[in-house]
């Protein structure tokens, strides 16, 4: 295994667009050995994972709840719904996670987030969900532009 390269190559290569397992590919080495170097240099990054949670309405500025919510499946399968809504590309690992939340939104429910359970599925609402729509939106939170990102495509309902 080669070693990677030093920090400021490292950051380079980031800065030029390349993802961690991008940069793990290009020296032999693992995706976690890369982005433990970056948490070591306190250099976090969403990738293109931030566009993708700042596109979702929820208020997750508690600690807390979004420790809790980040690593259940359900927000997987939501956040890479959204990246695909997005155009960005959806990793193997969210695949799975993916699967599973379709399975469930075009059967009907939609994804719910509250402070005790975290994101949870309920039964789709027509009149507080819409048709096709994937979260039940928050309330207090206007439907702006990003209202689109969370409709379910027609074909995708069709499918179920």
């Amino acid at each position: 295994m080669r070693k990677l390269p030093d920090n400021v190559e490292l950051l380079k290569l980031q800065e030029a667009g390349l993802t961690h397992q991008e940069i793990a590919d290009r020296f032999a080495a693992t995706r976690q050995a890369v982005t433990l170097r970056f948490n070591e240099m306190q250099k976090y990054s969403r990738g293109p994972l931030r566009k993708v949670t700042e596109s979702i309405p929820w208020d997750l500025s508690d600690p807390v709840l979004k420790r809790k919510v980040w690593s259940q499946e359900p927000y997987m399968g939501l956040r890479a719904f959204v990246q695909g809504r997005l155009g960005a590309e959806v990793g193997r690992r969210s695949e799975l996670a993916l699967k599973a939340f379709l399975n469930r939104v075009t059967k009907g429910e939609v994804l719910c987030l509250d402070s005790e359970r975290g994101v949870h599925y309920v039964p789709r609402d027509p009149q507080q969900d819409g048709d096709l729509i994937v979260i039940r939106w928050p309330a207090g939170v206007p439907r702006d532009e990003r209202w689109r990102l969370f409709e379910l495509p027609a074909d995708d309902a069709m499918s179920a």
